[in-house]
């Protein structure tokens, strides 16, 4: 399976004014070859699972840092995370959104749509059928603006446990903030599972919406 667009794009720009084009081609190669390595041992599962590609692309980033003996620069790293989950895009070069979702029927078609994906995924995690895959949670705080959907079982960071990879989560998880502030959202977050939580905070907000 191919490393994502996202992740081999980033890596290219990230290494090409300190490394040699061999060079970048045998740390590609080595990436890619870890990467399938963890895909075999933890395989994120078919279907409907939309969350599929933002755990393939975690894995491939782990591969990445392997692929380089683990000494990778933070911001060489953090770079790498925001295209990868942009699929190769700019985290500086975002459109915000800007139209009223709280309180409309926008807003509820959006809780209805997860609320159906939750029953669905959620059973599936239960019976073992999914495995390396997130359950959800559907605003069970009942706010009344923006969209609330906490993550739990987060496959990510078991795999980051499962290999030493610990430290490298507060740069996953600060990511999801980034991308938010890209859409002209925020996101509202007091905890995660990396943290030792039962779950990752996922409370959006447009800008002008009040924390209700």
């Amino acid at each position: 399976m191919k490393l994502p667009k996202g992740t081999r794009l980033a890596i290219r720009q990230a290494l090409e004014k300190t490394h040699s084009a061999s060079e970048r081609k045998r740390i590609l190669t080595r990436t890619q070859t870890l990467y399938n390595s963890f895909i075999r041992e933890a395989p994120a599962p078919g279907g409907m699972n939309f969350l599929r590609s933002q755990y393939y692309g975690g894995l491939s980033v782990f591969a990445f840092y392997e692929a380089m003996d683990r000494n990778v620069e933070p911001d060489v790293l953090q770079e790498i995370l925001w295209r990868m989950l942009l699929g190769g895009g700019d985290i500086r070069k975002g459109t915000p959104l800007r139209f009223r979702f709280s309180g409309t029927r926008l807003q509820r078609l959006a809780y209805a749509v997860l609320q159906r994906y939750a029953s669905f995924a959620n059973k599936r995690v239960d019976s073992g059928r999914w495995k390396n895959t997130w359950k959800f949670a559907v605003n069970p705080e009942r706010h009344k603006n923006g969209i609330s959907m906490p993550l739990m079982n987060c496959p990510v960071a078991a795999f980051a446990k499962k290999h030493g990879y610990e430290h490298l989560m507060p740069l996953f998880c600060g990511s999801d903030f980034k991308v938010a502030e890209r859409y002209g959202m925020r996101l509202i977050r007091e905890h995660t599972e990396a943290e030792g939580f039962p779950d990752c905070d996922f409370w959006y907000l447009m800008e002008n919406d009040a924390e209700r």
